[in-house]
């Protein structure tokens, strides 16, 4: 397949802006950089005003440089040693958050923060010592918008439409991450309904809260979607940890073009009850971290206890885990963009150097656009109204009613327009059809994935950004995408990795080889 055939495809499955080259992350949010939009940031200053008003800023902005590029081991070292407090690290992210992503340039990451985060940090520092070892004890985490939070925060999909519900029980992945400790700081801004509304609206815009900006060059370099304030927040030391949810590229793409590390976990590794749904068939939760072994972490409080053991995705993890293993490409320079010729061979040493041997000039038979855009858009319609009717005080009792409601003020609720929303409500798709195709089109994709990883005992396929993200999220296996360096212009650009269906723990051995031997991530000028 061409490049600029493979970028459009991509494009437009990921829901992205149409583009003119290969290059994605070149490519403008907007025309022109006056048509960008903020609402609401003075909501969000004056919720942190309120929490911080007996805190020393002063006093706590001296600890800021201890928390920047932290790892988790590394907070929990500095609070052991009584360097850091969990309220000063809640504290510093809160200011932080006030000042670079709410205040002068803005990147616009955050639509929602916890009316009670400071109260929890405190709480922790209290009960730290009665505790057991928990890794994410204490850890604040960023959520997606559209993972549910009980009572203290909207959940709205980055839709006007929903931007003051509140559901009633949290998310069953937040009630795991809740048993382990972790502190919910926040929600992050979204592509409005994961992406889904509008073949004309940019990545990362919601009518909820507007425009996320990536922070390596806010207003020229594209955030990508569909959890784009998730990545923009890890990646600019906004939280230490987010979550994302990824039909097709939507946490993987992102996570490149802002040089994090994100996870699409195979699909039903992470229970999906208590998200709003794109697609109850193949959406998934994950991880987004700036480094490979606090991604691991994450995933593995994610998950609920087996038999009273917690299975930890760290186990394992060595600068060695790539001795020995058949790596596949699924690009080669030619067809990539000049200016990303330099990394292209950089992946290649470090690959080989990790002790990997490469497998080169594989290719795979992505879907067809039209049969996944057809079968999305019943999957849609349809997995919506399941979550509606599970919900008890739901504004809406159908997607129906929610385009109507966009159609009373259509400059300020769909600005963009709602083309998908309403080819969504009028598909004629069956239920039949729908189930036919859908088990066709996954038996494909995992037999031509496994042509490579079972036929050909390759232990991992690798491709750049989100490229061939279409085939290994309908068939289910994970991906994992990891900083590899930047191109000619300084775009972020990741390495993805692509294993075996629930092979997650043999993925993050690779990922964690490749990125120790790499090295590539730099932080952006707002860290």
């Amino acid at each position: 397949m061409k490049t600029v055939k493979k970028a459009l495809i991509i494009a437009v499955l990921t829901f992205q802006l149409p583009i003119s080259s290969a290059n994605a992350l070149t490519s403008p949010k907007h025309d022109s950089m006056e048509e960008t939009v903020v609402y609401d940031r003075e909501r969000i200053i004056a919720s942190i005003d309120k929490q911080l008003i007996n805190i020393n800023r002063e006093q706590v902005k001296t600890k800021e440089p201890l928390i920047l590029n932290a790892s988790i081991e590394d907070i929990q070292s500095l609070i052991q040693s009584k360097q850091l407090s969990y309220e000063e690290l809640v504290s510093i992210y809160l200011l932080r958050i006030q000042e670079i992503d709410q205040s002068g340039v803005t990147l616009n990451t955050i639509t929602e923060i916890n009316p009670h985060i400071l109260e929890e940090a405190r709480q922790c520092d209290i009960e730290r010592k009665q505790t057991t070892s928990r890794p994410l004890y204490g850890i604040p985490i960023l959520l997606k918008d559209n993972i549910q939070t009980a009572l203290t925060m909207p959940t709205s999909a980055g839709t006007y439409a929903l931007k003051d519900w509140i559901a009633d029980k949290d998310a069953e992945v937040i009630e795991n991450l809740k048993v382990q400790g972790a502190l919910v700081l926040g929600k992050a801004n979204m592509s409005e309904w994961a992406g889904y509304i509008s073949s004309e609206s940019p990545p990362g815009y919601s009518s909820k809260k507007g425009d996320t900006f990536n922070p390596y060059n806010p207003r020229i370099f594209s955030t990508r979607g569909s959890s784009s304030g998730s990545a923009a927040a890890v990646a600019a030391d906004l939280t230490m940890l987010s979550l994302g949810t990824e039909t097709f590229g939507s946490i993987i793409s992102p996570a490149a073009s802002q040089s994090i590390v994100g996870l699409r976990p195979s699909t039903g590794l992470v229970s999906n009850n208590g998200i709003i749904p794109l697609s109850q068939t193949i959406d998934t939760i994950g991880p987004m971290a700036r480094n490979v072994k606090d991604a691991a972490l994450l995933l593995s409080s994610m998950i609920p206890d087996q038999n009273n053991q917690r299975i930890d995705y760290t186990e394992g993890l060595s600068k060695d885990g790539l001795e020995g293993k058949r790596i596949g490409f699924l690009f080669s320079g030619a067809d990539q963009p000049k200016e990303r010729k330099a990394v292209i061979e950089k992946i290649k040493v470090d690959l080989q150097t990790a002790g990997a041997t490469l497998i080169e000039n594989l290719s795979v038979s992505s879907p067809d656009i039209p049969t996944c855009l057809s079968f999305l858009a019943y999957d849609f319609k349809h997995s919506l109204q399941n979550y509606i009717e599970k919900q008890k005080h739901f504004p809406f009792q159908s997607l129906k009613e929610i385009i109507t409601f966009n159609e009373e003020n259509p400059q300020r609720y769909v600005k963009y327009g709602q083309n998908w929303l309403i080819d969504a409500e009028e598909s004629v798709v069956t239920k039949l059809e729908f189930e036919t195709k859908l088990q066709v089109t996954q038996e494909a994709a995992r037999n031509e994935l496994n042509k490579y990883l079972k036929e050909q005992q390759i232990d991992a396929l690798v491709m750049i950004n989100e490229e061939e993200c279409l085939i290994s999220s309908i068939a289910g296996y994970p991906e994992l995408s990891v900083p590899a360096g930047y191109d000619e212009e300084n775009h972020p650009i990741g390495l993805t990795f692509i294993g075996d269906r629930f092979g997650e723990k043999e993925l993050f051995k690779m990922a964690y080889a490749y990125e120790q031997h790499s090295q590539k991530r730099i932080s952006p000028y707002t860290s």
